[in-house]
C-alpha cells in the first residue's frame, strides 16, 4: 500500500532508496547511516523502514524489524526508531507512517507491531495513543549486554 498526502508519499524503503537513507545522516543526525549496513538493511526483508517522503526526501521515518515466532499467531514487528524533521512535526507525518506501518502488517499477517519509549517522552507516547497504541504497565526491565566490552 501506498499512502499519499499532497507531494508526501508513504512507503516502505527498499535497496533502491539507498541515496535517500544514506541522506538521512545529514538530514537528522550524524552517526545515525553507515552506507555498508543501510545496504544490508534495506536488502533484508525482515528489516523495515517505512518513510515519508516529501519531494523523494525523507521527512519522517520509522524502521524495525520483523520477528519470526515459533507459534501460528503471526510474526511481530519491532520498531526500534521513528522520527519526524521538526519542520515537518505535528502535521500528520507519524500519524500516517503509523497507518502504512498497520496496512503492511495486516498484508503480511503480523499480529503485533511493539515498541519502547520513556514515560518522559510525551510527544511520542501522544503519538502512539493517537494511533492505538496502549501502554503496558508491566513491572519489565531492560537488560543489555554489549559484547563489545567482552
Amino acid at each position: 500500500m501506498r499512502c499519499e498526502m499532497g507531494n508526501r508519499e508513504f512507503r516502505r524503503l527498499n535497496e533502491e532508496d539507498l541515496s535517500r537513507v544514506l541522506q538521512m545522516e545529514k538530514d537528522f543526525r550524524s552517526n545515525f547511516i553507515c552506507e555498508e549496513n543501510a545496504r544490508i538493511f534495506l536488502a533484508n526483508p525482515m528489516c523495515w523502514m517505512v518513510a515519508c517522503l516529501d519531494e523523494g526526501r525523507v521527512i519522517g521515518f520509522a524502521y524495525g524489524y520483523e520477528l519470526n515466532r515459533l507459534n501460528d499467531i503471526g510474526n511481530m514487528l519491532y520498531i526500534h526508531e521513528v522520527g519526524v524533521l521538526p519542520e515537518y512535526q505535528q502535521q500528520g507525518v507519524g500519524k500516517l507512517i503509523f497507518a502504512e506501518l498497520k496496512a503492511l502488517c495486516k498484508q503480511k499477517r503480523i499480529c503485533r507491531i511493539f515498541l519502547f519509549t520513556e514515560k518522559s517522552n510525551q510527544p511520542a507516547c501522544g503519538l502512539y495513543e493517537s494511533v492505538g497504541g496502549e501502554a503496558a504497565h508491566v513491572d519489565d526491565v531492560a537488560y543489555f549486554f554489549n559484547l563489545l566490552d567482552i
